[in-house]
């Protein structure tokens, strides 16, 4: 009865496909419009616009059309959603994920890039950052489903782990141990591994360990502190990871963040490398081109981890997330529809 269903809604999105081709494209910017004055209300149309690259009269007629629906509310601080416009944004999702063939694009990116799972978004997170959440929330799902008594779970920091973080439901696991896979002392507070990891403990009543030492300390210096009980709590529990969380970066705007010589930034280049993960350069094959230089999960430590989760979204990510797919199989990949998109666009050259 189930599959009979499923067939009768498949049908049904193919015929509104046929005979209503800009259904799909309506729904996406609804989607849009409803998910970003979640994430900023109140806000003003004019920031509205801007923030969706949106004309002010596009938007305009958009917030006519919504307010008499009842989805959102016009205030002198700005738009806000109502109660029916909060409570709809996940159908839209869902409308989305049928609409944009989202589970034919999964599987495409899980058998190509030999991943153990692909769980793709719908929309883009560089036109809107509701996106990111909307990624954790996949991320903070999944790990529920593999999470289990005892287990490590470690985070690097980053944006998109900090969303996996805030999305976590509450949970109950005590004898669950979070940890920092990276030096915690970073340029932005709010996303430094040891807050991701904070977070994601408070969330799921865990204990937790935290790392506070810079990414990048001198490796003498380091093996002189190892000894410290509290960092060796740490490094002892790196060897024992169940379950990894980690985002990926572009090797050129990772290198320049990270303060990485104009010669070496070069060399990389030059070796081709595309994108950066917990400290690793590589390259678009997945080949190391230069060993971790900051403190926390190697490569050995990582090939044995039982459940990798990367979180990365935006086109301009492609590259990097088809290169940290190939680093060792059976990644769970969350992504956005249209980082997904270009990776298997790049993938059928």
């Amino acid at each position: 009865m189930a599959d009979n269903h499923l067939e009768i809604s498949r049908k049904l999105v193919d015929l509104q496909r046929l005979v209503v081709p800009e259904i799909s494209a309506l729904i996406e910017l609804r989607y849009d419009i409803l998910s970003t004055i979640k994430s900023e209300e109140p806000i003003g149309r004019r920031n509205l616009a801007f923030t969706l690259d949106m004309s002010e009269r596009q938007i305009r007629n958009e917030i006519e059309f919504l307010q008499d629906q009842k989805l959102i509310d016009v205030e002198r601080q700005g738009v806000v959603l109502t109660e029916l416009g909060d409570s709809i944004i996940e159908d839209l999702k869902s409308m989305l994920y049928t609409y944009n063939g989202l589970e034919q694009l999964e599987n495409t990116l899980r058998d190509k890039l030999n991943l153990n799972k692909a769980i793709v978004c719908p929309g883009n997170v560089d036109k809107n950052y509701q996106v990111i959440n909307f990624m954790g929330k996949s991320a903070a799902d999944f790990i529920m489903t593999v999470l289990k008594y005892k287990d490590v779970l470690a985070l690097t920091g980053g944006a998109s782990t900090a969303a996996v973080a805030e999305q976590m439901k509450e949970a109950l696991y005590p004898d669950v141990y979070v940890i920092p896979a990276r030096g915690g002392i970073g340029k932005s507070h709010a996303t430094q591994a040891n807050n991701v990891v904070a977070e994601m403990a408070l969330k799921l009543h865990a204990k937790y360990e935290l790392l506070h030492l810079p990414d990048n300390i001198d490796i003498h210096l380091l093996d002189a502190l190892k000894d410290y009980p509290e960092i060796k709590r740490v490094f002892d529990k790196m060897e024992h990871i169940n379950v990894f969380v980690f985002g990926v970066g572009r090797a050129d705007v990772l290198s320049e963040w990270r303060n990485v010589s104009q010669d070496e930034r070069q060399a990389l280049t030059k070796a081709g490398a595309v994108g950066e993960a917990f400290g690793y350069y590589f390259d678009y094959q997945g080949n190391i081109l230069k060993p971790s230089s900051t403190i926390g999960v190697d490569i050995e430590d990582y090939r044995k981890i039982p459940e990798k989760i990367a979180i990365a979204g935006g086109i301009d990510k492609a590259e990097a997330i088809i290169g940290v797919c190939r680093l060792e199989p059976g990644v769970t990949l969350i992504t956005d529809e249209s980082a997904a998109k270009e990776i298997v666009r790049h993938l059928n050259k």
